[in-house]
């Protein structure tokens, strides 16, 4: 029960660490952990779209599908992707975890804090175009969309930009 609640004070600490996004410098995570994080999060996102969008898209738009074909292909990748999806987590949450957190304990948390980003950043306004691009991008297989986002997000660094996943630096 210690864990639980300590893993559960590690998270919020961890949520309110991503969202502060403090000056100091963060540990940063490898494109591979990055990549993995983003196709372990992908299903969370697009369930997170779904529920968010649920009163502004039509039910026969592609993210409104609640059992889609490729849906199960996300989820499937996104359960391959867990080892190094953690492994992104723990570096984002730095000392804060215990070591021995299980699996059990850890995913569900950090599942429900994940999902409550992504559901918090999505505006009503902006359902349209998640929509219009999730159809888009929806044939694509998870690799390919984790590795595009990690690519959008490495480019948008290199202008100087905020980088909202910390991507190491590939050496010179």
């Amino acid at each position: 029960m210690k864990a639980h609640i300590a893993a559960g004070f590690a998270m919020i600490g961890l949520a309110q660490s991503a969202a502060a996004q403090p000056a100091q410098a963060t540990a940063c995570l490898s494109v591979v952990q990055a990549e993995a994080l983003v196709t372990y999060l992908l299903p969370k996102a697009v369930d997170a779209s779904r529920t968010k969008c649920a009163t502004s898209l039509p039910a026969t738009a592609p993210l409104m599908r609640r059992n889609s074909q490729q849906l199960a292909k996300y989820r499937a990748a996104s359960e391959t992707a867990w080892p190094q999806a953690k492994m992104a987590v723990n570096v984002l949450a730095g000392k804060s975890l215990p070591p021995e957190l299980d699996d059990a304990v850890l995913r569900p948390i950090a599942d429900a804090m994940f999902t409550q980003l992504i559901e918090k950043e999505i505006k009503l306004k902006d359902c349209t175009i998640i929509g219009k691009i999730y159809g888009d991008l929806e044939p694509m297989p998870s690799t390919n969309l984790a590795s595009l986002a990690i690519t959008i997000v490495q480019a948008a660094a290199k202008d100087g930009k905020k980088q909202d996943i910390p991507i190491c630096k590939a050496p010179a």
